[in-house]
């Protein structure tokens, strides 16, 4: 289901500022992150996407108004209808994995420690999909991350240029998340 949902060498535009939403509708994107939203646009946002033939991804920690209980994850695929969500929490993952949500886990590189204890967190989630942060350095340890869970790898965070989307792709990166508009319509290392 997840490899359905992002195909190889994706670029997800992060709508982080609703100007650039049209933007996002009108990119070869098949999936689209809105990353600040609230419960008062949620749906409307949601609704326009499905009409453009788009999936939906928010990250749950940026919903204004929701509450992140079993009832607020049910919330955002009964009422809301989006297709899944990113949370660096593998608790909120599993939820969203419970009600049929597609669930993606963030992970932050911070230091040794930190991606010694992603790796061993991955055990614990329920996961479709898993999202590297900062993106740069994600080529360095999606080996690793696969290692554990052989599921879709995406990169975020710093993803700024056409050149660390194509690296990222030959490293064997899935896909990339990023709010720069012009990398929007990168897919299969080619900007269309």
């Amino acid at each position: 289901m997840a490899t359905d949902f992002f195909p190889n060498h994706v670029t997800i535009p992060s709508v982080r500022d609703l100007r650039h939403f049209q933007i996002a509708l009108q990119s070869d994107a098949p999936v689209i992150l809105l990353s600040d939203v609230h419960i008062g646009n949620l749906k409307s946002l949601t609704q326009k996407c499905h009409e453009a033939k788009k999936k939906v991804i928010v990250h749950v920690d940026l919903i204004g108004g929701l509450n992140k209980d079993q009832m607020g994850i049910k919330l955002l695929k009964d009422l809301f209808q989006v297709d899944g969500l990113i949370s660096p929490s593998a608790k909120i993952v599993n939820r969203a994995k419970n009600v049929g949500l597609i669930g993606i886990h963030r992970f932050f590189l911070l230091d040794s420690r930190s991606l010694e204890n992603g790796l061993k967190g991955l055990e614990m989630s329920d996961l479709d999909a898993i999202e590297i942060l900062p993106g740069p350095f994600a080529k360095q340890f999606v080996n690793q991350f696969r290692a554990v869970k052989n599921v879709p790898i995406l990169a975020g965070g710093f993803i700024d240029s056409a050149e660390v989307v194509h690296e990222l792709f030959a490293a064997g990166i899935n896909g990339v998340t990023t709010s720069k508009r012009e990398l929007w319509n990168i897919r299969d290392n080619k900007i269309r």
